[in-house]
């Protein structure tokens, strides 16, 4: 039976694994005397994630070890060692800060409320010269860039188009239809010094992982419910337009097939339902889940909130989250989704979350030009995208916090 210091989420199919019987790959080096392994097509890689590149065989130790994670192993074909370890359910290499208490995220949303670039945006922040690696002074990788069929390639040429003279925004995130690609994944490592540097290394790590999935998948229980990736979440951000609101009708300059079709509240439902089916969740009991509620395209609604009120404040340059700040924050957004007639998804979020906190931002910095699809003149200047992801980081104590 695994037990629970050893059990993790694959960061990308999102199953559980037993980090003692991890699988390794070999790495075409064999043994003195030894014929080398040949590469072929993984039928694991191919079966998740349409991979058909061809790699050395993947192998699961015969005798895993009983009382601590497993790094190393011998191929037994050709004897040579390797420390490529492997999901063994879909064969996709653990990063080597992977461990036991490395989160995973869902970042979910109804069409066109802006998952896919603030995803591509933030992907851009966390980067090692990035906004938040420098506020932090942390080195942050992200994993799968270099994947042709993988969602950081797609998500970082979408980036690239944004950013090139065209400003091209990015066409909507198809419904899965049974088709996998590999999620983002990120590595964050936290430099150690002086005791805690001799007694537990130079730095400390983790791993965590988004999947963005297209609103139409949230739009009917039957189709949330098979979003499995749900369950292995320790952290949503949910991702509202402010224009689906009641209250915002009619105001969006977007066109009508550009247009969130979904309300906050059904968007919440459908995950709450799947969150429900999650054993751990008793009957009459809010979801200890933490969820950041995030109202993105705030520019939209600049006029409506003065120049010193928190939301429009930019991102701190400090390195800790600030909580005062952030409940600051969250209480000026309630109070903007009230005002907008979201009282319904007010009463949804308290009654069946232990842990939630709003937040505003925008990943453009200004509205595009909806017509021709091309973001504005200036470039992306991107309002708190970030701040979501922190106060998961720091609910989970990685990153420190004060206030």
């Amino acid at each position: 039976m695994p037990l629970p210091g050893f059990v993790a989420s694959c960061p990308y199919c999102y199953t559980d694994i037993d980090l003692r019987k991890a699988s390794f790959r070999c790495l075409g080096r064999p043994a003195a005397g030894k014929q080398p392994c040949i590469k072929v097509v993984d039928s694991a890689r191919e079966r998740y994630f349409g991979d058909l590149n061809e790699y050395y065989p993947a192998f699961t130790p015969l005798t895993p070890s009983m009382l601590r994670e497993v790094r190393r192993a011998e191929c037994p074909k050709c004897f040579g060692p390797t420390g490529v370890r492997l999901c063994p359910q879909c064969h996709s290499r653990l990063p080597d800060g992977f461990s036991s208490d490395s989160p995973l995220f869902g970042l979910v949303g109804a069409r066109s409320s802006g998952k896919t670039v603030m995803l591509a945006v933030l992907m851009r922040e966390l980067a090692t010269n990035g906004p938040i690696g420098r506020r932090f002074k942390h080195v942050i990788t992200v994993y799968g860039a270099g994947e042709e069929n993988g969602q950081a390639a797609k998500l970082k040429n979408l980036l690239d188009q944004m950013e090139s003279t065209s400003g091209q925004l990015p066409p909507q995130t198809q419904q899965a239809a049974g088709e996998k690609t590999t999620p983002v994944v990120f590595e964050w490592k936290i430099p150690r010094d002086g005791i805690a540097k001799a007694a537990l290394g130079d730095y400390k790590s983790t791993v965590f992982s988004f999947y963005d999935t297209a609103g139409e998948d949230l739009a009917v229980d039957e189709r949330a419910l098979s979003m499995t990736y749900l369950l292995a979440t320790d952290g949503i951000i949910l991702l509202l337009d402010p224009f689906s609101f009641p209250g915002n009708a009619g105001r969006s300059k977007a066109l009508d097939d550009q247009r969130v079709e979904t309300s906050p509240e059904n968007v919440l439902h459908a995950i709450t339902e799947v969150l429900r089916q999650n054993e751990r969740v008793k009957r009459n009991r809010k979801i200890k889940q933490p969820v950041a509620v995030v109202i993105s395209k705030i520019d939209a609604f600049w006029e409506e909130v003065p120049q010193n009120n928190p939301i429009r404040h930019p991102s701190s340059k400090l390195p800790y989250f600030d909580e005062e700040e952030a409940k600051s924050m969250h209480d000026h957004i309630a109070s903007l989704v009230s005002h907008w007639g979201g009282d319904g998804l007010l009463t949804m979020l308290d009654t069946n979350y232990a842990n939630y906190r709003f937040f505003g931002l925008s990943a453009l910095g200004s509205e595009p030009n909806y017509s021709t699809q091309r973001i504005d003149e200036r470039g992306i200047i991107p309002h708190r995208v970030g701040e979501p992801l922190l106060w998961l980081m720091a609910e989970r104590g990685f990153i420190p916090r004060q206030g």
